[in-house]
């Protein structure tokens, strides 16, 4: 019995799959399954190139199956033409989720389209559940492997496009960062649209850990939000780095970024920021800026994750990291020492010059007038010369000093003789 009907199955699936691979057959079946995509799935219905792709697709799939469905093992390979699909779906920008409806769709018509014959087939002595079992086990795995393998062409194709359009974006800011791309238009297109006459303030991003590359892009995305704004345009330069431009208006207001150090710091992650400016000069300028902080802010014993040029821009005129460490000991002498008490003297020289009076000193030290006294004649045995003749080149010392010199200092080491 069971060697009747494994006989009478076979004889019934080779007779299905004869009648069914001729080419009137096969085109009827075609515009059924394309029919209920076209329905069901947006993309394909408006995008006429799409919907050309899906039709070759559905008629190769199903020759293909067909061919395989009366062998006594079943094989698998994606056929040419359907991998046609992921790569179009793709290439036109649409998501990923367009490829399940697709096949969704499509897997809905080809079981109407085999129940409706296995009913058929129970007429020439056939089981149905047998024929259904069949059909089932066979077209289940050549759905579930088509799907796997369009996501895997998905992705890698997007992939593909991200990498291409990220290497002409560098290819076009390099350009414009060297002088010889200044039409506004031509640069935006470039940049995919990137409004380059608007302000632009420029974000240079980096990390020393290798496990967080991979955060610049969120970085430069989350610094963007804290201001307000939308999508930075982002270039990738290479290494541990990421260079971002934002755009607006108007000039924006970066302490809105402070907020940002946190989560910046708990990844790693150090941010130099350029000035806001307007235009293609902008674009350049503000990214000079970042440069110019960044060289600071790489160089300094404890860098910040949060530098603006506006803050160290007396500093970066200076030059390199050694020869600002050169200036910095040479203006302060034994006053760049790196312990609590030369702190404190520094601290009240900074006060001074900040503040520019005695009293006004001590109050924002809450410390009494002839403290500061005492201590500025400390600082400038320390330094060997008087600081009102130096003023300028002191103030500058010790700005260098506090933001990339001073390094934790152990409490409980002071000379009372600083104080």
């Amino acid at each position: 019995m069971l060697v009747s009907f494994d006989r009478d199955l076979r004889r019934w699936v080779a007779d299905f799959v004869g009648a069914e691979s001729e080419g009137a057959a096969v085109d009827a079946w075609v515009t059924h399954v394309l029919g209920r995509i076209v329905d069901q799935v947006a993309e394909v219905r408006e995008d006429a190139a799409l919907q050309g792709v899906v039709r070759d697709a559905c008629d190769a799939h199903w020759r293909s199956f067909l061919a395989n469905l009366g062998q006594p093992e079943q094989t698998f390979h994606l056929v040419h033409e359907a991998r046609d699909v992921p790569h179009v779906v793709a290439q036109h920008g649409y998501p990923m989720p367009v490829i399940f409806q697709i096949y969704t769709a499509g897997e809905q018509a080809v079981w109407e389209f085999i129940t409706a014959a296995v009913k058929e087939a129970t007429a020439s002595g056939v089981a149905e559940a047998a024929a259904l079992v069949h059909f089932w086990t066979r077209s289940s795995m050549w759905f579930d492997r088509s799907v796997e393998q369009s996501v895997t062409l998905y992705q890698e194709e997007v992939e593909r496009i991200r990498q291409g359009d990220a290497a002409r974006r560098l290819e076009v800011v390099r350009a414009v960062l060297a002088g010889t791309a200044v039409d506004p238009r031509e640069i935006s297109a470039g940049l995919g649209g990137h409004p380059v006459s608007a302000y632009q303030t420029a974000v240079l991003l980096h990390t020393d850990d290798d496990t967080r590359i991979a955060d610049l892009p969120q970085a430069a995305q989350s610094l963007t939000a804290a201001l307000g704004l939308r999508q930075p345009l982002v270039v990738h330069p290479g290494g541990r780095d990421l260079w971002a431009w934002i755009t607006s208006s108007e000039a924006p207001d970066l302490t809105r970024l402070v907020d940002c150090a946190d989560w910046l710091s708990g990844r790693r992650i150090l941010a130099a920021i350029g000035a806001p400016a307007p235009g293609v000069d902008g674009f350049c300028s503000s990214h000079g800026e970042a440069l110019a902080t960044q060289r600071l802010v790489l160089a300094a014993e404890r860098p910040a994750p949060l530098t603006f040029f506006t803050d160290v821009e007396l500093m970066t005129l200076i030059g390199d990291g050694e020869a600002m460490r050169r200036y910095v000991h040479r203006t302060l002498g034994r006053l760049a020492a790196p312990d609590e008490q030369a702190e404190r003297l520094r601290a009240t020289l900074r006060a001074l010059l900040s503040t520019g009076s005695v009293d006004a000193a001590a109050r924002h030290l809450l410390v009494h007038k002839n403290t500061v006294r005492y201590r500025v004649e400390r600082a400038e045995e320390l330094m060997g010369r008087r600081l009102g003749e130096y003023a300028t080149a002191v103030d500058v010392a010790l700005r260098c000093h506090a933001a990339f010199m001073t390094v934790p200092v152990a409490r409980g080491s002071a000379d009372p003789a600083a104080t």
